[in-house]
């Protein structure tokens, strides 16, 4: 939230880090490490020792964090959840569930990186900040696409992904359409800088450029690294405008 001119909190920012390397790697893993229960291989129990760190790291930075920030993170640690594990045990998990699995993370990121650091800070909830939750829910919904297309020949027909139910040329257009509405929601905003409006044009074309060129045939790192790099991309384009003008 460096835009909106928040105090950076080296606790929070601390905290969350470590909270988003436990829950990535519960949803990634936990399924794996049950599979191979007692014959982890050395890359598995390494991970589970960096998660258990992590945890460690994460329990003390808590005791830091003020309670309302985390109360406001409790409805998307439960979506998270509830993405891995199943309510019931004979029924789906989130991630299971036709077409949503993009749509739960969109909702997440959006908690985590613009409600929370909204509420941790005091700030009020103005049209700027509804307009900036909007705008990163469809950003993370984009930069999920590349991955459900490189998945499209692993996904079981059931997940009813978006590359399944409408093509891939069809969602590369309706990956397009939401960056269109994520730049132009911007003009909408009361406090829109020089700064703001170009980083977001740069990483709006940037998106636009690694969206078109996925295929369900892509290099290793297209998504892994590429993609998934793309949000520090646009911290780094943001700072380095901001000592330009």
């Amino acid at each position: 939230m460096t835009r909106y001119k928040y105090p950076i909190d080296m606790y929070y920012l601390t905290f969350s880090f470590f909270a988003s390397v436990v829950a990535y790697n519960f949803v990634k893993y936990s399924k794996v490490a049950k599979l191979y229960h007692r014959r982890l291989t050395k890359s598995m129990k390494a991970i589970q020792i960096f998660t258990l760190l992590s945890i460690v790291l994460f329990t003390f930075f808590i005791t830091f964090v003020k309670r309302d920030t985390v109360l406001s993170l409790l409805p998307f640690a439960f979506l998270t959840l509830l993405y891995a594990i199943p309510v019931y045990p004979n029924s789906k998990n989130l991630r299971s569930i036709s077409g949503v699995k993009i749509f739960i993370i969109g909702c997440v990121w959006v908690g985590v990186t613009v409600v929370a650091p909204v509420v941790h800070s005091d700030g009020d909830f103005n049209q700027d900040i509804v307009i900036e939750m909007v705008q990163r829910f469809f950003f993370i919904v984009v930069m999920m696409l590349p991955f459900e297309v490189r998945d499209l020949p692993y996904d079981p027909k059931e997940l009813n992904t978006i590359p399944q139910q409408i093509g891939v040329t069809r969602t590369k257009f309706f990956g397009s359409i939401l960056l269109i509405l994520f730049l132009i929601l911007s003009a909408f905003k009361n406090t829109y800088s020089s700064v703001e409006a170009l980083s977001t044009a740069i990483i709006t074309i940037i998106s636009l450029l690694f969206l078109w060129g996925t295929s369900k045939e892509q290099s290793e790192y297209y998504c892994s690294f590429w993609v998934e790099s793309i949000p520090i991309f646009w911290m780094g384009i943001y700072l380095i405008l901001l000592q330009i003008f």
